[in-house]
């Protein structure tokens, strides 16, 4: 998986308490396994908004969420 495909990844986030699942995409599929280890979960909109550079020898590789207004630009 390159950097844009994970980032462009569906999300699933725990900030020490219930999971959030982002709505409309395959991470929902998730929800009743986690209900079914005891965990609690939320269905609702995430855009996470992360961006990620990868420095290679000769070049930088730069990547952002398309659910932000996030952009990748370089020289």
């Amino acid at each position: 998986m390159d950097i844009q495909d994970a980032i462009s990844a569906p999300n699933l986030l725990n900030r020490f308490g219930s999971y959030e699942l982002e709505m409309d995409t395959t991470a929902v599929q998730w929800q009743h396994a986690l209900n079914d280890l005891g965990y609690k979960t939320d269905v609702r909109k995430l855009n996470s908004g992360v961006q990620a550079i990868i420095i290679e020898p000769s070049r930088l590789v730069g990547s952002a969420d398309p659910r932000r207004e996030g952009r990748v630009m370089g020289d």
